[in-house]
């Protein structure tokens, strides 16, 4: 595929061990292009991964490795930084981003390529699965924050609502030329499903492609209710300031709030319910705390969940 240029961007911030294991997976490719590397390093001049990119080009990387430094502080800024990189200067055909927390399997980028072709879509998302440095406890078992991907199925899907495995066409730029990562969300969370939405409104298209498999690391420091309880905040939040940035009428704040208030209601019950049954009883709190998050956001306070490093 002689017309492909495949860039794959790693967003990255302190974390050399996870940035090293993923780009041993990323060499590992398979496929009928040849994929060049970009990792782009939010701690800036001088960061770890930067040293790290530079230690595997000198040991023999076998795909073209760049690496970048964003002084900025942000994952919107990392972001744009590797569309800028990728397509501006790299002159890519797509642009995948993938997580310094996770690793991929040898069909990965393959696959995602695969499917933006079949369907042409401008965003495909590939599955995650997680894994667990410690064994899970019971409350953990189910919850969607710990999420795996539907394992089955191909094809033209309605939104796609993160970049934790995702390719990007360059048709993005061409039919979207002004629309990038809001650096608001860098530190609340949310700005993918927030880019996303915003150009799916303008037209974008968005597919899945279920074998591009990669597998997310979730550390001892995310396998905590707290974290749990955080997450589940955070997605409340940046859930209600996409709605507020979409500017809804009269009859669509109705039945907001009327769906907010009984998940409050209903929610509340079914911990009180469940409150024997670990699982059960935490998937109902953290429903509670998701709408939580809602209000919050409702009211214009917005809590900044993204100042500590998990994983190494």
């Amino acid at each position: 595929m002689e017309s492909l240029k495949v860039v794959i961007g790693i967003p990255t911030y302190k974390r050399p061990v996870g940035l090293h294991r993923l780009l041993d997976s990323i060499a590992k490719q398979s496929c009928d292009f040849t994929p060049i590397v970009l990792v782009a390093d939010n701690e800036g001049d001088g960061g770890q991964g930067l040293q790290v990119a530079e230690q595997m080009k000198t040991e023999g990387y076998p795909w073209e490795l760049h690496a970048i430094p964003v002084n900025e502080r942000g994952i919107s800024q990392v972001r744009n930084a590797l569309m800028q990189y990728g397509f501006e200067q790299l002159n890519a055909t797509h642009l995948a981003m993938i997580d310094d927390d996770e690793w991929v399997e040898p069909q990965w980028i393959a696959e995602l390529v695969k499917v933006q072709l079949a369907t042409g879509a401008e965003v495909v998302g590939g599955s995650v699965s997680p894994e667990f440095e410690t064994e899970r406890p019971d409350w953990a078992k189910g919850l969607h924050i710990y999420y795996e991907s539907n394992p089955g199925v191909s094809g033209k899907t309605e939104l796609i609502q993160g970049t934790t495995n995702v390719l990007l066409s360059r048709s993005i730029i061409e039919n979207f030329p002004t629309e990038r990562f809001d650096p608001f969300y860098s530190l609340v969370g949310g700005g993918d499903k927030e880019f996303f939405t915003r150009i799916k409104r303008l037209g974008a298209s968005f597919a899945f492609a279920h074998q591009a498999q990669a597998h997310e690391l979730f550390t001892a420091s995310r396998l905590n209710k707290k974290w749990a309880i955080e997450r589940a905040y955070r997605i409340g939040a940046g859930d209600m300031l996409i709605i507020k940035k979409q500017q809804p009428g009269f009859l669509t704040w109705v039945k907001e709030f009327s769906k907010l208030f009984f998940a409050l209601i209903l929610s509340l019950c079914l911990v009180l319910i469940y409150w024997l049954v670990p699982h059960k009883s935490m998937k109902a709190r953290l429903k509670f705390t998701r709408q939580l998050g809602k209000l919050s956001a409702l009211l214009g306070k917005q809590k900044v969940v993204y100042n500590k490093v998990h994983g190494s």
